[in-house]
């Protein structure tokens, strides 16, 4: 037998989480979009360094994906809250609520529940998804990297392979058409005469073809022919295949799961403190619920609206706490400000609603 109130044919907590998703969108996806463009901008300044196509984009754009959500949803939670308490207020449904025997507990019980909700998936957004994707982001701008220096666009003059100028006519996947290599000797002076090593050189190719071998990128020159200039003659040599390496520079990136991750930001100092700032911000949801609602569930005809202040300060309070754990923070401090926030709501929220609701 279901005891829970009901409100006609809908039960109490259907009535709170109807009325909370109402506000919550209105106020999410405006965050969301706002942080997705930010996002956004900041990748589009990755194509200055290599070339991006549409669907890589989005696959950046989904590696961003947890921060953007983990940022918004403590602050929407919490203006939710606020928004959808006093439009209740003034429109008198909790004053209805309360005088059918419902108390201010309970409701707010209905609350703690979605507020658990939301702390549920920031921890695993900031303890998984997040060191996840970030790991993801690396290996990606590592292997666009390495693919950069793979590149090699027909037609555009000034690239280079290695030492070697290249130019191109025509390209299809990894094989090149037409190519001309050239390098230039800069010379060394030594006793004011000038020291040619045969390095003024120029190979022309019908055909090449591109090998990544681990480090090293080997370019297959075939059916070609190669000039060497020095200061008083020029030497020519015909080739069925040549090889020309070049080693790749990058530092590359190796992926490490959840476990290692966190192991090895323990083992610096600065880098643990962030697990602190995770903690707190996904316990913002429970922490700042009883404040926010202190300043919400009000009867309009007696109370002022102090609802948006009390948010905009409990915000500013929570976010310069979470910073300072970031900057400076330890466990005890952490317990220390978990608790102490806990206690300031339960206290208001006995001051401003239990006593009268």
């Amino acid at each position: 037998m279901d005891n829970r109130p009901k409100l006609g044919s809908i039960s109490l907590a259907s009535y709170i989480s109807q009325n909370f998703t109402k506000a919550f969108l209105t106020i999410f996806l405006p965050l969301f979009f706002i942080g997705s463009l930010v996002f956004i901008i900041k990748l589009s300044t990755l194509t200055s360094h290599f070339q991006v196509n549409f669907w890589e984009m989005a696959q950046l754009f989904a590696y961003n994906l947890p921060v953007i959500l983990f940022y918004t949803l403590p602050i929407s939670f919490l203006v939710t809250i606020a928004i959808a308490l006093l439009r209740l207020s003034n429109e008198n449904e909790l004053m209805a609520l309360i005088a059918l025997g419902i108390p201010s507990r309970q409701l707010l019980r209905q609350l703690w529940l979605i507020g658990l909700l939301f702390t549920i998936l920031l921890l695993v957004l900031s303890l998984i998804q997040i060191p996840q994707a970030e790991q993801q982001y690396q290996l990606f701008k590592a292997r666009k990297a390495t693919e950069a220096q793979l590149n090699v666009n027909p037609s555009e003059l000034g690239q280079k392979f290695g030492d070697f100028f290249i130019y191109i006519k025509s390209k299809q996947k990894d094989t090149l058409k037409d190519v001309v290599i050239y390098k230039r000797d800069t010379g060394s002076k030594e006793n004011n005469l000038t020291q040619f090593d045969l390095s003024n050189q120029l190979f022309i190719s019908k055909e090449a073809q591109i090998v990544n071998k681990d480090a090293t990128i080997e370019l297959s020159l075939r059916d070609g022919h190669g000039y060497t200039f020095e200061p008083e003659a020029l030497k020519e040599i015909t080739y069925q295949e040549m090889q020309l390496t070049k080693r790749l520079q990058s530092a590359g990136y190796s992926y490490k799961n959840i476990i290692e991750h966190w192991i090895n930001y323990a083992a610096n100092p600065k880098k643990s403190r962030e697990i602190l700032f995770y903690i707190f911000i996904s316990l913002i949801p429970l922490m700042g619920l009883k404040i926010i609602a202190a300043y919400s569930i009000i009867n309009p005809r007696y109370q002022k609206n102090y609802a948006y202040v009390a948010l905009g300060i409990t915000v500013v309070m929570l976010y310069v706490i979470a910073t300072s754990l970031k900057n400076q923070g330890n466990p005890v401090i952490l317990l220390i400000a978990i608790l102490t926030i806990f206690a300031i709501g339960h206290y208001l929220f006995r001051r401003h609603v239990t006593r009268y609701f």
